[in-house]
Formats: C-alpha cells, sequence, structure tokens
C-alpha cells in the first residue's frame, strides 16, 4: 500500500538539504510547489522517470504518487497547502483539474525564462517570509502564493505538448463531471457522450486508456470525495448534504455512502472528525 502524507495547517514550508537520499513512491493529502535549488537525480511522477536538476519546479496534487533519488548533493523548497489555504474554495479545484492531466504525461513545469526567475524570486521571498513570522506573514505569503499560482495555470493551460488534443478533451470532461456532480441526469454515460459528441464505447475506452478507470468509477470516486469533505462540515446535515449531491433523498445518500465506504454517514463523520485529516481509501 502507498503510504500517504499528511500536514495538518493550512499551509507550511518543508525545506531539506540533503547528500544522499532515497524517498519510496507516496502521495500526499495536501497541494505541493517542489522547487529543486540545487543538485540531480531521479524523480518518478505517476510511474514516468524524470532526470531533475537546479532551478526545476513541479506542481504535486494529491492524486499524484511520486518518489526521489538523489545522485549529487540537493537541496530543496516543498511548499504546501491544503484547500483551505485560499478563500476562493473554486482555486484548488481548479488547480487539481489543470493538472490532473499535466502529471501524467509531463513532468517539470516549463516556464518562459522571465518568469520561471520571477516564479523563483517569489520562492525565495515565500520561505524568508515564513522564516521572518512577521505580522499578517500568512496574508502577504497567500498573495505571493496566488500570484506564481496564476503564472503557473496560464503557462500549462496554454502550453503545446503532442497530446494537446487529447490533454484538452479529458480535462474538458473531467470538469463537466465535477461541476454536474448533483445532477445525475447529466453523467449519464449517454449525457455524457452527447455532450462531447463522442459515442458510449469510445467514451469508455477513452477512460480506460487514460486514466486506468470507467467513467462510473470516476463519478462515483468523485462524488465520494465531496461527500468526505461535506461530512467533515459538522453543520451540515445529511438531508442537506443528499439535496445538494442531488440525491433523491437521504434514504438513497444513507445506502450509497454504506454501499462504497462500508459505514453509514453517521459512522462515518465521525470517524473523520477523530481523524481530522484522515481520508477513507475509495
Amino acid at each position: 500500500m502507498i503510504r500517504t502524507f499528511f500536514i495538518y495547517d493550512n499551509f507550511e514550508i518543508y525545506s531539506l538539504a540533503t547528500t544522499g537520499w532515497k524517498k519510496d513512491t507516496h502521495r500526499h493529502d495536501f497541494f505541493e510547489l517542489l522547487y529543486i535549488v540545487v543538485g540531480s537525480g531521479v524523480h518518478t511522477l505517476n510511474h514516468n522517470q524524470y532526470t531533475y536538476q537546479a532551478r526545476d519546479l513541479y506542481f504535486l496534487t494529491p492524486q499524484d504518487q511520486h518518489s526521489f533519488r538523489t545522485n549529487t548533493p540537493t537541496q530543496f523548497h516543498c511548499l504546501r497547502f491544503l484547500p483551505g489555504f485560499f478563500q476562493d474554495s473554486q482555486e484548488t479545484s481548479v488547480l487539481e483539474n489543470i493538472f490532473n492531466y499535466h502529471n501524467q504525461v509531463q513532468g517539470r513545469l516549463l516556464l518562459p525564462p522571465t518568469e520561471a526567475q520571477f516564479c523563483e524570486s517569489l520562492i525565495q521571498q515565500i520561505v524568508q517570509e515564513s522564516l521572518d513570522t512577521k505580522k499578517n506573514s500568512l496574508i502577504v505569503i497567500r498573495h505571493l502564493m496566488a500570484a506564481m499560482l496564476e503564472i503557473i495555470k496560464r503557462n500549462v493551460t496554454t502550453g503545446r505538448h503532442p497530446n494537446v488534443d487529447q490533454a484538452l478533451k479529458i480535462d474538458s470532461i473531467l470538469q463537466y463531471i465535477r461541476t454536474h456532480n448533483a445532477s445525475p441526469w447529466r453523467l449519464k454515460k449517454s449525457q455524457i457522450a452527447q455532450h462531447f459528441n463522442i459515442s458510449e464505447h469510445y467514451l469508455y475506452e477513452y477512460f480506460k486508456k487514460h486514466l486506468d478507470t470507467t467513467p462510473q468509477a470516476f463519478i462515483t470516486k468523485t462524488k465520494l470525495h465531496i461527500i468526505q469533505e461535506k461530512l467533515r462540515q459538522s453543520h451540515l446535515s445529511f438531508t442537506d448534504i443528499s439535496h445538494e449531491l442531488g440525491f433523491k433523498d437521504s434514504s438513497h445518500f444513507n445506502k450509497f455512502v454504506k454501499k462504497h465506504t462500508g459505514q453509514p454517514p453517521s459512522k462515518l463523520r465521525i470517524i473523520l472528525a477523530e481523524g481530522s485529516k484522515t481520508r477513507i481509501d475509495l
């Protein structure tokens, strides 16, 4: 089983300088901007191997799996944040959508030289700000991070690589599913296929090829992740959650949760509360 690492604050910085280091394959429950200050080695991201070097920049989401092996003395900064770090809850959804495909087929971020230098200066400023712990430093860090992520987003979404048409297609389908998670009829295979002008068979094969899953499995997993986040919000009743996610009633909601997690919503809420940052494997 792949190990999952957690953080317990909305934002933290993890820096490391090492002469010989190997990190086995793992994943995070947070987002991570990974910057290589100096050094070289191998970074395996989602089963693809990349040779890293100084000034490389990666952006990792909770869906990514990666490992490290250093070849020469390496120093790096990891800027980590949870979805609650940004006041706009849509921000992390957008980031996850953009990088869901990018990190499957591409390694480090490719930025124009001037923008790469600007991002490096922002990272240095963020690291310094976190060390100084001045008044309102977290607010300053949030704004610096937001600026850097905007630069990264526009380069990833406008970049061109051999599989750009496939990337745009799969990203569009995934975004469609997330957008309509409360409208079950829109998530029928026939409706998705019709919306993107493809056959139902092609839709199935497309998911198997690019995500190694089925459309229905992805829809179910997406809905379960949303349910977990909503269950953490103790002020929401099961009736409220079932209504927001398009279930006919709370009874259908209860059966869905029990079927896919093995726990009724009431018990699952307690487990999530006790575990704080725990995620139930789906």
